[in-house]
């Protein structure tokens, strides 16, 4: 019979051969910030070598079994390198467009951290290279402030209801004050509002410029949130920015951000019923949220923030999710809302990239 500690002896050697010949490619999900995430980009090894789209493994419909680049988990469910080749059915998977310029654009991830919530504070220049200035036909009264996101050259995403009285003349980009002399502007050659807009449903809208915008380190574009898996839960920080009032009625020349959390639907409906208020769109096409109370308000957007973007951090950079839309009075305990830009990236695409269609 075998001594004891040899018998000890090999199973430790038998061990240290199982961990070394492990496989390499298990992935632990939240362990590297590096991997691409669903509908991001990713390569396949191959054979034969190939690139893909990072899809929940149950809608990838040539499997798991090519081997690619590893994809942060969503969820509790797996990501995996999926090609874009065609499949067996003809179908052909591929990136959204949204996506892919988003790409284009942003070839790393900014700096761009979490703000302290509860309290507003002055944007540096190019914090937001994205955000701009809508100026009226013949108005420079604030109170018909609004703004807007730069997603293309071309093109800036804002709210509907901006343009119920007047027209958009120009933007002005880069700027951190209303009369701030290093904005550049540009005129507006058309508004296209969403043809299913109704009051406060479907408060989106997209203007389109006359001519491209000059990319800098102060003017760019804010990719699209094309994750509509993507957690917006109550402790995530999303940032909201504009040129709106104080909060006391005053309206500010200098743009302003501010940090707030997402309300969950059901919660934020109840709430606007317990103040009275029964017709509030509050359903799919909306996202709630308020931040933290500072003094005697509550972290908002305000009266000549709408159609000023709402931004998470995804990998250090900022992606649109929201657009500010309508709500209560700025400031109170009752959650703002924003309409989702997720839910409208079809008719975006259509319309910005229309030859990618």
């Amino acid at each position: 019979a075998m001594p004891g500690s040899a018998v000890l002896l090999l199973l430790l050697l038998m061990l240290l051969h199982t961990v070394a010949s492990a496989p390499q490619d298990i992935y632990f999900p939240g362990r590297s910030s590096e991997s691409p995430y669903e509908g991001d980009a990713c390569r396949i090894t191959g054979p034969p070598a190939r690139t893909g789209v990072c899809r929940k493994a149950a809608a990838c419909p040539t499997g798991i079994a090519a081997k690619g680049e590893r994809c942060e988990f969503s969820g509790n469910s797996a990501v995996v390198c999926c090609p874009t080749s065609t499949d067996g059915t003809g179908s052909r998977i591929t990136t959204r467009v949204a996506q892919q310029e988003c790409e284009r654009y942003h070839g790393a991830p900014s700096n761009l951290k979490d703000h302290v919530s509860g309290n507003r504070f002055r944007v540096v220049r190019g914090e937001f290279p994205f955000v701009a200035l809508v100026r009226f036909q013949g108005n420079e009264d604030a109170s018909m402030r609004c703004g807007a996101a730069l997603i293309s050259s071309r093109f800036l995403v804002t709210a509907a209801h901006c343009f119920g009285q007047t027209q958009p003349a120009s933007v002005t980009l880069a700027a951190l004050a209303v009369d701030d002399p290093e904005g550049d502007t540009y005129p507006v050659q058309r508004v296209h509002i969403h043809e299913g807009y109704r009051r406060r449903d479907n408060d989106i809208a997209l203007l389109e410029l006359t001519r491209d915008v000059t990319f800098e380190s102060a003017v760019g574009p804010v990719c699209l949130n094309t994750d509509t898996q993507l957690p917006l839960g109550p402790t995530v920080n999303l940032t909201v920015m504009g040129w709106g009032s104080d909060g006391q009625g005053e309206q500010d020349k200098y743009l302003y951000k501010g940090t707030v959390q997402p309300i969950p639907t059901g919660e934020c409906t109840q709430q606007f019923r317990d103040v009275g208020i029964s017709n509030a769109a509050t359903g799919d096409n909306q996202l709630c949220a308020l931040g933290a109370r500072a003094g005697e308000e509550y972290t908002d957007a305000c009266g000549g923030d709408s159609g000023g973007p709402l931004v998470a951090t995804v990998r250090g950079r900022p992606v649109l999710v929201g657009v500010v839309s309508n709500g209560p009075p700025c400031g109170s305990k009752i959650p703002g809302v924003y309409t989702r830009v997720s839910q409208y990236l079809d008719w975006i695409e259509q319309i910005v990239w229309p030859s990618s269609q």
